[in-house]
């Protein structure tokens, strides 16, 4: 799933300068690319807008050839649907469901049946916490949850952020193996991280930092 960045500028009400600016930057079918700069430079912004939750000031995101910034908002809805999964910092799970049915509220229509939402959250350690409350969860617990929310689906385009942020080195490890495992052959994975122990499973680093990537 190739993404292109086309004449980015991102910036805010009240900012002076632009938080970042993207003059051109492709991500070829396939990659594993890993996000990274201080806090505050826009990692999580740039995922959004590439999620098309999220319009630029300027430019355009096109995936496989389908400009995303030009879309309804329904048909963003539905392309997301479809496409994309969002691993979100700040994680989004109902603490008066299950881990299961936080899972399985993951998925449109019932697409994610439960056989594959345990299945998720087997591959990710916590299979005999399907029936705790997410309320009752550790917070490494929940982010594995989210992480299996995602997987679920099995969508081709996958954009984690910061996903090990509250998980010891064994768990992280575990979430870095099954994301890259869920993308598949064809499928992308985008990372925004702070965290310095997944570098080392990156070849495509993105630094963002000074309005720019380098």
């Amino acid at each position: 799933m190739q993404i292109l960045y086309r004449g980015i500028e991102v910036q805010f009400r009240g900012m002076k300068d632009p938080l970042f600016r993207i003059g051109e930057r492709r991500i070829e079918s396939g990659a594993r690319l890993l996000i990274r700069g201080p806090s505050g430079t826009g990692k999580t912004t740039l995922l959004h807008i590439t999620a098309g939750l999220l319009d630029p000031h300027k430019g355009s995101v096109a995936i496989d050839g389908k400009e995303i910034s030009s879309l309804s908002e329904g048909e963003r809805c539905r392309w997301r649907r479809t496409t994309a999964g969002l691993v979100f910092q700040k994680l989004n799970l109902l603490g008066h469901l299950t881990a299961l049915e936080n899972v399985l509220l993951g998925s449109p229509a019932g697409e994610t049946t439960k056989e594959k939402a345990r299945e998720a959250l087997t591959k990710l350690g916590i299979d005999d916490l399907a029936n705790q409350l997410a309320y009752h969860l550790s917070l490494g617990e929940q982010q594995r949850v989210a992480v299996a929310r995602v997987i679920a689906r099995s969508p081709r385009l996958i954009l984690a952020d910061e996903p090990t942020s509250s998980l010891d080195a064994r768990n992280a490890e575990l979430v870095m193996q099954t994301l890259f495992q869920s993308t598949g052959k064809d499928g992308t994975l985008v990372v925004a991280t702070h965290d310095e122990r997944v570098l080392t499973r990156f070849r495509d680093i993105w630094n963002l930092e000074g309005g720019e990537i380098r």
